[in-house]
């Protein structure tokens, strides 16, 4: 028996060609092309599919090649016209192409080539994203010698996590550089620095960039010192 069903195996293999699980991060609105390569013999009977799963859904064939005709019946809302083959998929190159990403074009894509009792399978999850908003810079604390003042900056949109970096821009904004010896970064809340015990070696341009997996945006700011002067008696 075990020879028996070796020899099954190794017909059904022979039968199923299996191509690349494939991750694939993209922005909102831009396109995607999610591939898909097969060696099987163009024929009549060649049957091409793309199918959608997500999460908590049933899976649908969002289009197809079947009978000389590309259909796609079960798309919903915009996904029809958003919808093509990115290649000749009659020669080997059955990707599909979504153009101007959704959030909702988010999930699991399988595509499945048949011919003559060959198939072909390939899998492709992609994931849309949202790049981060401009973030806003803003300060707070008296900007005098031996205080200390906070730099807050935040992106209102982006796909999380968010990350946050601080530095000093230096040469009139050719480079940038390391933030002054005692600027405590706030670990929890990495948007918020505090530039501790002032002093004028502490004016200048500081950045904040805010970055995810598909993008970053930043914004500065200009701290800019006061000298403390004393009264009479010593008194500021």
């Amino acid at each position: 028996m075990s020879a028996i069903f070796r020899s099954l195996f190794l017909v059904l293999f022979s039968l199923l060609s299996v191509g690349a699980q494939t991750e694939m991060k993209k922005v909102v609105g831009d396109n995607a092309t999610l591939p898909c390569h097969h060696q099987l013999p163009s024929s009549n009977s060649l049957d091409i599919e793309w199918l959608l799963q997500k999460p908590n859904s049933k899976q649908r064939v969002i289009i197809t090649f079947f009978g000389g005709h590309v259909y796609t019946n079960e798309a919903t809302g915009s996904e029809a016209s958003r919808l093509s083959f990115a290649g000749e998929y009659l020669s080997g190159d059955a990707s599909l192409l979504i153009s101007d990403l959704l959030l909702t074009d988010s999930g699991e894509y399988y595509c499945k080539v048949k011919t003559g009792g060959k198939y072909h399978w390939s899998q492709v999850n992609l994931i849309v994203l949202v790049k981060p908003s401009k973030p806003r810079c803003w300060k707070d604390g008296e900007l005098l010698e031996g205080s200390n003042v906070k730099l807050s900056c935040k992106s209102t949109d982006g796909s999380d996590p968010i990350s946050y970096k601080w530095e000093r821009v230096l040469d009139k904004g050719k480079s940038l550089g390391k933030l002054p010896n005692l600027a405590l970064i706030d670990l929890k809340n990495p948007e918020i620095v505090t530039l501790r015990n002032l002093t004028m070696d502490s004016t200048g341009v500081y950045r904040c960039t805010a970055s995810n997996d598909v993008g970053e945006e930043n914004c500065t700011i200009e701290v800019t010192m006061q000298r403390k002067f004393l009264g009479v008696g010593g008194e500021s």
